[in-house]
């Protein structure tokens, strides 16, 4: 059960389907291990269902409904009409990021500043949001930095813990420009988080201010 979730702004924005593709992900991920969200997602759609029911009708195109039918009778997909062998998934990723990543967490090509701190970049990072995952090797931490904009954050795997609190497997985090913190994993494992941004960390310790050029 996760101890940190979406604001009720986020969760709203979600059921509302006003979210771009990359932030609307991570969302999705957090709510198919999370019944609390889930719970708050079905009532602020039954709220959007009865606004919508008190709000005047809107005249749509005659033939929605013909275009409608025709999509459904469109063929199947090759790959399933063959019965093309499924992608083996890690258990670990949740369905909503589970197409866009090839396998096992193992068999990603991290790439990264140093061994114990990678990153995989996500195929679907938008004009507003950029989306990575991170692996933190078990007792490494990241260099102290802030955030030039928002960073939201989803536990995969393991946990991390700052001078905040600590954070575990479904828990989702925000850290913004007032964010000053130094994310470490646990000694026991690595850990891997999804996270997307809509602005490039920014590094405050020494050595970690190097690194701000080469950030993106």
């Amino acid at each position: 059960m996760a101890n940190y979730h979406p604001s009720d702004e986020l969760l709203m924005q979600f059921s509302a389907g006003q979210m771009s593709n990359a932030l609307g992900i991570l969302v999705a991920c957090h709510l198919e291990k999370c019944p609390e969200c889930c719970q708050r997602i079905r009532v602020y759609e039954q709220l959007g269902g009865e606004i919508m029911q008190e709000s005047p009708p809107v005249e749509v195109s005659s033939n929605v409904l013909t275009q409608l039918l025709s999509q459904l009778d469109e063929p199947e997909h090759e790959a399933t009409k063959t019965g093309q062998k499924t992608q083996v998934i890690d258990p670990r990723i949740p369905k909503p990021l589970s197409r866009f990543v090839p396998g096992y967490f193992d068999q990603l090509e991290w790439s990264g500043m140093t061994r114990s701190i990678k990153e995989y970049k996500l195929p679907f990072s938008d004009g507003q949001y950029t989306a990575k995952l991170y692996k933190i090797s078990a007792g490494k931490e990241l260099p102290v930095h802030t955030h030039k904009g928002n960073e939201f954050t989803l536990v995969m795997d393991g946990s991390f813990s700052d001078s905040a609190g600590e954070y575990h497997q479904g828990d989702f985090i925000l850290a913004d420009t007032h964010t000053v913190h130094q994310p470490k994993a646990a000694e026991t494992s690595d850990c891997i988080c999804f996270a997307v941004l809509d602005a490039p960390l920014r590094m405050t310790g020494f050595f970690g201010r190097m690194l701000n050029p080469f950030l993106t």
